[in-house]
């Protein structure tokens, strides 16, 4: 995309994107949850929770800081030289993250359903492989879409149709997983083409190491406390309580998808203003997480328990009460992710970013275990909600401060 190009195309080009990957899941996890059972479904939704706080550590915060960085690079032998960092840090990473991660996974799922809490795990986690975050940052949304959101939902079919056919419940997160290793390696072989630059050197590495750490570690603050609920109920509720929990879990995070995607198709349009007009198009892209926030909150409050019953059966059912939580959960998240990829993290407050995850963790975490045990689901739901408040209400002051600094910033010269 080019500077010229209308923002509502840059929004309707990017949104089809999460349209295609909601789309995906829903042709076939309604399949999963029925054919694996209460317990084997909740193993499965913890399976990708443990996957997630994976994919998190590995991706080592080129998920969040990625598009920023690519957006502003100089030309496209920086950019090219983004990629090839990112490539040898994640899998530096994923060499030690993925086994923990297995392991983990076997030993919290129900018996008789490890391998297929393994594998959705391994499916969760390889996503921090995944090219998405440069396609965003370039504005290709076009690479994304032919790479993996149309193979995702190709193989979402095909899965739904050989599942109903007697074939094991596990071929789903198998087929993730190919997706993914086969989509990323065709998209890295045309960039590193297309982007021509040096591979890092060993100090370079070690640079962005330590560069990274900020993000990074937010990013696995953010996705522990996010990933704790379902394994905790898990071993704390009854099956079809944890199965109940597991839907609205799985409803929540395919709706995170809507504000992740919205940020990525605001993050050029507001890197190519400054001073004033960037402040101006920052509090704009808050408004619009906002708002999507809000929507989210009332549909999954009015709407989700039904839906979860259509979606996956009377037997992981989820209830009001614990969709209202999640609901409240899902704006926070989405006022969090305009306020830290827009405004903070280019303005260098990671470190802030940081503080703050850490603190809301350490409160958070404990408070949903407590409540979980007293109240059960309900509980972890609520504790979930506050843990995701805390890390947003922490960071207001400085994303205020931000804001302010632009408008004060003097123009650039044309």
């Amino acid at each position: 995309m080019t500077p010229n190009t209308p923002l509502w195309r840059r929004l309707a080009l990017f949104f089809l994107v999460p349209a295609i990957a909601a789309v995906s899941p829903l042709l076939v996890l309604p399949i999963v949850a029925r054919a694996a059972g209460p317990a084997g479904w909740a193993s499965a939704i913890a399976g990708e929770s443990i996957g997630t706080v994976a994919s998190i550590a590995i991706g080592y915060g080129w998920m969040a800081m990625g598009p920023a960085l690519v957006s502003i690079a100089g030309d496209d032998a920086q950019r090219g030289a983004l990629y090839r960092e990112s490539i040898v840090v994640r899998l530096l990473v994923a060499i030690v993250a993925l086994p923990v991660m297995a392991v983990v996974c076997w030993l919290v799922a129900d018996p008789g359903s490890a391998w297929l809490a393994v594998l959705m795990g391994l499916q969760g986690a390889l996503i921090a492989l995944s090219f998405t975050w440069f396609s965003a940052g370039v504005g290709r949304p076009h690479a994304i879409i032919f790479y993996d959101s149309v193979p995702r939902l190709v193989i979402a079919v095909v899965c739904a149709i050989a599942i109903v056919g007697g074939a094991p419940v596990e071929l789903y997160p198998l087929a993730g997983i190919a997706v993914t290793l086969v989509g990323t390696s065709l998209f890295t072989r045309s960039t590193l083409r297309r982007y021509p630059s040096s591979w890092p050197r060993r100090v370079d590495l070690l640079a962005a190491f330590r560069s990274g750490a900020p993000v990074a570690l937010n990013d696995v603050g953010l996705t522990v406390y996010s990933s704790v609920p379902t394994p905790l109920v898990t071993v704390t509720a009854a099956p079809t309580e944890a199965a109940g929990f597991a839907s609205a879990d799985k409803m929540l995070k395919l709706g995170q998808f809507i504000p992740a995607t919205l940020a990525n198709a605001l993050q050029t349009w507001i890197a190519e203003a400054h001073g004033k007009a960037r402040a101006r198009r920052m509090r704009l892209a808050l408004l619009a997480h906002g708002t999507i926030g809000v929507v989210g909150w009332a549909a999954l409050g009015i709407l989700g328990a039904w839906a979860s019953t259509i979606l996956f059966g009377e037997a992981a059912s989820s209830t009001t009460p614990v969709l209202v939580a999640m609901g409240l959960t899902f704006a926070f998240f989405s006022v969090r992710t305009s306020m830290t990829r827009h405004i903070l993290y280019p303005a260098g407050e990671a470190a802030a970013v940081l503080r703050a995850t850490l603190v809301a963790t350490a409160i958070g975490v404990p408070v949903m275990i407590g409540l979980a045990l007293v109240i059960g689901p309900i509980g972890a739901a609520v504790g979930y909600a506050a843990t995701e408040g805390a890390a947003t209400l922490l960071l207001w002051r400085k994303c205020a401060r931000s804001l302010h600094a632009l408008d004060r910033a003097e123009p650039v010269a044309g």
